[in-house]
């Protein structure tokens, strides 16, 4: 027999009565034709298999529809739970950013991190470490940032004259901060009065010059000791007297009292010691103090002596009568000081010529020698009390093995790292504290701040990516982080009925979300809601999960599945024996399970369902008023 839901009733194709609509969507169906309040439930029914939200298939079955509500208050429970905690989270994150930063969070640039940049991750990486900027405020940031980039300046220029200068010197550019002092050093020894002639330079003949300068210490001692015993009797002069050692000899040797005094060679004798003698006259102790004379003579003798033997080796430190040990002295000193200093220079020939030409007796020195020793001199001070500050102290060691020109680089790698924490700091400041007008955070805490705003906007940016499904979800209950949790699902005014119905559950999930024991929902209950189960579990970040769209993920919504659970219901309640037959179930489901094609004429044979029971109604009336007149069919009478 052809379905009547498609021929829309009336005759039936072998010439039966005609079919009322309702009993032919009935029949089509699966239940008795019903009428009265029963049909105009009818008629929503059959409206229903136009819907676009339909029950599933095994939601109309005995007991489907119940087994469908429980599940969905199930699966609602979990995704209301979960919408909860990312708005929770999003209010807590938000409420300590407020709390680090103050009310005007919001303001802060999006793009500021407290990730540091990869300039300031690489101090840790420089030798000595960089220094730590965590502690810095804004205003200490741009201290050190001026002072570093002074003190780069000043030991980039300082280096490139310590460069200059050691080649004038014939050394090696330094390679620390000792050996630039060394540098200035040397260069200072061009100055001295008394200095070293150029052969004393030379590493074989230094010792030499320092023999020589021992024998005629020696030598000078002697003098001096003897000068010391005879100087009371004897004047200087007879140390030059040639004769004495033989007019001593002769004293001695020769008579003395009235012998010696009627001697004439004796009396002669007598007058050149006594023309010597500080008292210039010839006394009977002279005789005793001769040996005096001669060992002042012979120490005299033996420092010229020496004098003369070392000429050569000593060059102008040997003067022509007796060396000044003072001076000769001067200049070894001003010797020893260029070998303790410039060892590996003066061993090289090539190079020692060059120091020499420079800082050895009688050569003036390069014009430019004094300009570029006083500029590293003043840089040297200034980089040794940077060094012996706090700030550098315990790198000190460290950088002073540095090459000026290295520790200037050390200095200047800072200032980029500085400028950025400065402009973070400000940005951070900038945005204020009502609590604190004076607030000027350290960059510790401004990357606290920071880190607290970027978690604030990564919470509630999963919130909001999550919106269009807790819409879904919630339905007019949303309100984004305003939703409040204890109105969900409570009675609004002017509702539809099917904001009534979702009320109702969500109310209900509600309530089963508040209990500790969650979640509620296994497999079987999302198998069972099939599309319309909503999303409680989305991805990282608001992400439900491959291929999904965060904000409208989740399924139809919350109004949807109570449309569809409405529509189960409805069928079960008018047609528990068909939902019974697998036969009737199956034609029932044909028409209203969801995914099935939906009647052209559903709309049409609704309309029917409805202008049906007024025609029965109009029939009725009819006949009791042909009854009341005794009209009725022809051939027959009232009473008949």
């Amino acid at each position: 027999m052809t379905n009547p839901i498609a021929s829309g009733g009336g005759e039936d194709p072998e010439g039966s009565e005609a079919v009322p609509a309702p009993d032919a969507v009935a029949r089509a169906s699966g239940p008795t034709a019903p009428h009265g309040a029963a049909a105009e439930e009818l008629r929503a029914l059959v409206a229903a298999a136009g819907a676009d939200h339909r029950p599933l298939d095994h939601w109309l079955a005995p007991g489907g529809p119940e087994a469908a509500e429980d599940a969905a208050v199930r699966v609602t429970a979990d995704a209301l739970r979960a919408f909860l905690a990312r708005r929770a989270e999003a209010l807590a994150a938000r409420e300590r950013a407020a709390a680090a930063a103050g009310p005007r969070w919001t303001a802060l640039p999006p793009a500021l991190t407290g990730r540091p940049p990869a300039a300031e991750q690489a101090l840790a990486a420089l030798r000595p470490e960089g220094l730590g900027l965590a502690p810095l405020t804004r205003a200490r940031a741009a201290d050190l940032a001026r002072g570093l980039s002074g003190l780069a300046a000043h030991l980039e220029k300082a280096d490139a004259r310590a460069s200059a200068l050691a080649a004038l010197l014939g050394r090696d550019a330094p390679r620390s901060t000792r050996e630039a002092e060394e540098l200035v050093s040397l260069a200072g020894l061009a100055a001295g009065p008394h200095r070293a002639p150029e052969h004393w330079l030379d590493p074989e003949v230094l010792p030499r010059v320092r023999a020589a300068r021992a024998d005629l210490a020696d030598a000078t001692r002697r003098l001096a000791e003897t000068e010391a015993a005879a100087t009371a009797t004897f004047r200087p002069e007879i140390v030059t007297l040639p004769e004495l050692p033989d007019v001593a000899r002769r004293l001695t040797e020769g008579a003395r009292g009235l012998g010696g005094t009627l001697s004439g060679t004796v009396r002669a004798d007598r007058r050149i010691i006594g023309a010597f003698t500080t008292a210039g006259t010839w006394r009977r102790d002279l005789y005793d103090k001769l040996p005096l004379a001669l060992a002042w003579s012979a120490a005299h003798e033996r420092l010229r002596s020496l004098v003369r033997a070392h000429g050569a080796l000593l060059g102008r430190y040997a003067a022509p009568e007796l060396a000044d040990p003072a001076v000769l002295d001067a200049a070894l000193g001003h010797a020893e000081a260029l070998h303790r200093l410039a060892p590996d220079t003066l061993a090289d020939p090539r190079r020692r010529g060059l120091l020499a030409g420079q800082l050895a007796d009688g050569r003036t020195p390069a014009p430019e020698l004094t300009g570029h020793a006083a500029a590293v001199r003043d840089a040297l001070a200034d980089w040794r009390g940077v060094l012996r500050g706090p700030l550098l102290a315990d790198r000190a060691e460290e950088l002073a093995g540095q090459p000026l020109g290295r520790a200037a680089r050390w200095a200047s790698a800072h200032l980029a790292p500085l400028a950025a924490a400065a402009e973070l700091l400000g940005a951070v400041a900038a945005v204020g504290r009502d609590d604190d007008p004076a607030y000027a955070p350290t960059l510790e805490e401004a990357r606290t701040v920071l880190d607290a705003v970027r978690e604030a906007r990564r919470a509630t940016g999963a919130l909001d990516a999550r919106a269009g499904a807790d819409r879904l979800l919630l339905g007019p209950w949303y309100q984004g982080l305003d939703t409040e949790p204890s109105g969900i699902g409570a009675p609004l005014p002017d509702a539809t009925p099917g904001q009534a119905a979702a009320g109702e559950l969500l109310a209900r999930a509600r309530d089963l979300a508040a209990r500790a024991d969650g979640p509620h929902a296994e497999d079987r209950h999302r198998e069972l809601l099939g599309r319309y189960a909503p999303d409680a579990a989305p991805g990282t970040d608001g992400d439900p999960g491959a291929g999904g769209d965060p904000g409208t993920a989740g399924g139809p919504g919350t109004l949807a599945l109570c449309r569809a659970l409405d529509i189960a219901r409805t069928a079960e309640r008018l047609a528990p024996d068909a939902l019974a037959d697998p036969e009737s179930r199956a034609r029932l489901a044909g028409l209203l399970a969801d995914g099935r094609p939906a009647p052209r004429d559903a709309p049409r044979q609704a309309g029917e369902i409805r202008a049906e029971p007024s025609a029965r109604r109009r029939g009725a009336q009819g006949g009791r008023r042909r009854a009341r007149t005794g009209g009725g069919r022809p051939g027959t009478t009232g009473h008949g």
